[in-house]
């Protein structure tokens, strides 16, 4: 499992949880904005992050609240499987079109217009595809725990000070 940490948002029903997804950062140096350039990237494309996402909560022992911070899992093999459904099926339709289109006609405009073609049947079908994995699959994207909140407080904390 591939894990993300993520904020209850609200309850929506008995056993539903909204999600927001946090965004993680690399190392030290992304909080000093230098370094690697990971922090000016997560800048630039800020919707990857804070994600919305409604997810099963009834399996665990304690329901999170609004506020918990949650650990989600995706399984590694369902996200091969979508990644693979949304990068090479496209592409593959792409060539398949192209070189039919040279096949048939031998120009490079009907080859052009193949590929073209090619690549909208390979759309499609990653739409279709996505459709039947999402409905396969729910259970690829789950709530594995609620993180308990790591606050301290010191007796000193607590205790007055006269001065």
């Amino acid at each position: 499992m591939i894990e993300q940490r993520a904020r209850v948002i609200r309850s929506v029903d008995e056993g539903l949880v909204q999600v927001q997804t946090e965004a993680q950062t690399g190392c030290h140096t992304c909080g000093a904005k230098s370094g690697c350039g990971s922090s000016l990237i997560a800048q630039m494309f800020p919707a990857r992050f804070n994600q919305l996402l409604t997810l099963p909560a009834g399996h665990l022992v304690r329901p999170p609240r609004p506020g918990d911070h949650v650990v989600i899992g995706i399984d590694e093999t369902y996200l091969q499987k979508i990644s693979l459904l949304l990068y090479a099926v496209p592409l593959v339709g792409l060539l398949a079109g192209a070189i039919a289109g040279q096949v048939i006609g031998g120009t490079e405009l009907l080859s052009i217009l193949g590929g073209l073609l090619g690549l909208s049947v390979g759309l499609l079908s990653v739409k279709w595809g996505a459709a039947r994995m999402l409905t396969a699959g729910p259970n690829a994207v789950c709530i594995l725990r609620v993180e308990r909140s790591q606050v301290t407080v010191s007796m000193d904390s607590l205790t007055p000070h006269s001065s």
